[in-house]
């Protein structure tokens, strides 16, 4: 991306509406075509970390393949810490040793199709990755914590010939050979496949499954060039360089978590927390003993960070909080602002498995809504457009859905072993584009941000009022007694009525929880928005992938 424009830096200092005016500037020039709007040309750090020195990673990077990249850090810095988590470390001459022992294991396995990754968070992740391209053989990228049976119905829909698992016994559930990820740091020699074995850049190389809405797996496939794509807007919006190490506390096995995996190709270093095994203490140990610089976590794992009573000193040496996951609300910025040092940025990003669509440096004084922090401004190589129902495009400001298009989209599905569309359109006008509905309902505000409200089915009408069922979270959640909630509406007798979910904190007093909370909401909601019913549960009910599962919740109310 070129630069238009020198913005200014962030810093306590600075006045906000100078951002504005810069954006809205950059907007007046940037070009609208059939109501596709075009991030204008402004720096990937547009009101970042600006005055961090690095190394640009840009196209040149996108389009060098992932092993020559880490090929030249490996000769640059061979003893340089590469991948840590809690039991080993791994400089970037065992990280490319430990790749090639892996991927000749995989080549040698006289197996074909995709390559299950069945791990947990931790060095063998980036490895796998690593060793599947090497290997000449797409990653099937799975969470080792994830139920047995949704694993075994991604691995039968993917048609997957091998994995890679903690031991060579974790495959025998799945009745597929497998090989334990422990070959790839056995002591010795280490061959590496020759490179005409490896992937191709705009090959299917990576598979990554979403439940979707229906709680079935939707396989959707990456190639080099559309992750090292994202990649580099990450390393070039957050300056890393090798005095990073970034800490994983999320999911490696989806695309925000692989992009993460890759930025050790401008030789960061990697930092990966299991939090299944180790829960929060295990995230706690990690950020008190290590020089942690830029962390990734969901905003529910955020709050409780911001709870611990030594958050400040944990978080001391951060100089990048990157929310991904799950919507970032200004009451979360609000909680975890004061454990943070003054000249950390809050970064928000919004994308899909299909592709990644926004980001966002958080800025004091921010508005452009009242509940939620902005999604941000589109990513390089990315364009939007806001549609309403006939899919028309809606005049700037107003609510509809968020359609985005890019030539580093997902190449489209996987499916009966082959790669085909699916969901992923291909733009009339330019086959190169690929177009993905988001299903979520944004606007744009006058500097330029998208503002994402949520899913289309997460907006309904009460007596005539629209209710945005995301505000009505965000209001039980503001409660000291509540560490989760949900609002999921539905139909009964002809009308619509709001049901509340809460998972109690761990101070609450578990007597008397609902009608405290039905109180509180009279106080804070007008009459349409409060929920009819408030049920307390022990945990949240989750889809096999992650993702809340509001049929679950609806079944709870019993018959409507």
């Amino acid at each position: 991306m070129h630069v238009t424009e020198k913005l200014p830096m962030h810093d306590a200092g600075n006045d906000v509406p100078d951002h504005t005016r810069a954006m809205q500037a950059a907007l007046a020039r940037a070009p609208l075509r059939d109501g596709w709007i075009e991030t204008p040309e402004l720096m990937e750090d547009y009101r970042g970390p600006r005055d961090v020195p690095y190394r640009r990673f840009g196209a040149e990077g996108r389009d060098t393949p992932a092993l020559d990249s880490l090929a030249c850090v490996v000769a640059a810095m061979p003893d340089a810490p590469a991948c840590e988590d809690a039991d080993r470390l791994l400089d970037f001459r065992a990280l490319w040793a430990a790749v090639g022992r892996l991927a000749t294991a995989i080549r040698g396995s006289g197996t074909n199709g995709p390559v299950g990754l069945l791990l947990s968070n931790a060095v063998g992740y980036p490895v796998a990755v690593l060793a599947c391209i090497a290997a000449g053989r797409m990653g099937l990228l799975l969470e080792a914590a994830a139920p047995s049976a949704w694993n075994e119905a991604i691995l039968r829909h993917a048609g997957a010939g091998l994995l890679v698992a903690g031991s060579a016994q974790d495959g025998e559930p799945f009745g597929l050979p497998c090989i334990g990820v422990d070959v790839a740091f056995a002591p010795g020699d280490a061959a590496f496949p020759p490179r005409d074995a490896w992937l191709g850049q705009d090959d299917p190389a990576f598979i990554i499954c979403t439940s979707g809405s229906t709680g079935q797996p939707k396989a959707l496939v990456h190639s080099q060039r559309t992750v090292l794509h994202q990649v580099a807007g990450l390393i070039d919006e957050f300056h890393l360089s090798p005095r990073d190490r970034f800490l994983i506390a999320t999911s490696a096995a989806t695309t925000a978590g692989l992009f993460t995996l890759l930025t050790v190709v401008c030789g960061s270093a990697l930092h990966l927390v299991a939090l299944d095994r180790g829960g929060v203490q295990a995230l706690s140990d990690a950020l008190r003993t290590r020089p942690v610089t830029v962390l990734r976590a969901g905003p529910s794992l955020m709050r409780i960070v911001a709870r611990l009573p030594d958050a400040k000193a944990m978080l001391s040496g951060l100089r990048i909080l990157r929310s991904t996951g799950e919507p970032l609300l200004v009451a979360d910025v609000e909680a975890i602002r004061p454990a943070l040092p003054a000249d950390c940025f809050i970064n928000n990003a919004y994308g899909a498995t299909e592709l990644s669509g926004t980001g966002w440096f958080v800025h004091p004084g921010d508005a452009q809504d009242p509940v939620r922090v902005a999604a941000g401004i589109l990513d390089p190589g990315t364009e939007a457009k806001i549609v309403d129902e006939h899919g028309a495009p809606c005049p700037p400001g107003e609510v509809g859905e968020l359609w985005m298009r890019s030539r580093y989209a997902a190449l489209g599905e996987w499916q009966a072993g082959r790669l085909v569309d699916g969901r992923i359109e291909r733009d009339p006008s330019d086959p190169g584009l690929r177009i993905y509905r988001t299903g979520d309902l944004a606007r744009i505000t006058p500097d330029g941000a998208f503002v994402v409200l949520g899913r289309m089915d997460r907006m309904v009408k009460v007596n005539g009022m629209r209710v945005e069922l995301a505000e009505v979270e965000a209001a039980l959640r503001r409660s000291p007694e509540v560490a989760q909630a949900a609002v999921v509406a539905r139909q009964a007798g002809g009308r619509v009525l709001l049901a509340g979910f809460v998972v109690p904190a761990a101070a609450a007093a578990p007597d008397g929880i609902e009608a405290r909370l039905r109180n509180a909401m009279a106080q804070a909601l007008p009459a349409h928005m409060r929920p009819a019913r408030i049920v307390a549960l022990p945990a949240m009910p989750l889809l096999p992938g992650g993702k809340r599962d509001e049929s679950a919740l609806l079944r709870m109310l019993g018959p409507g």
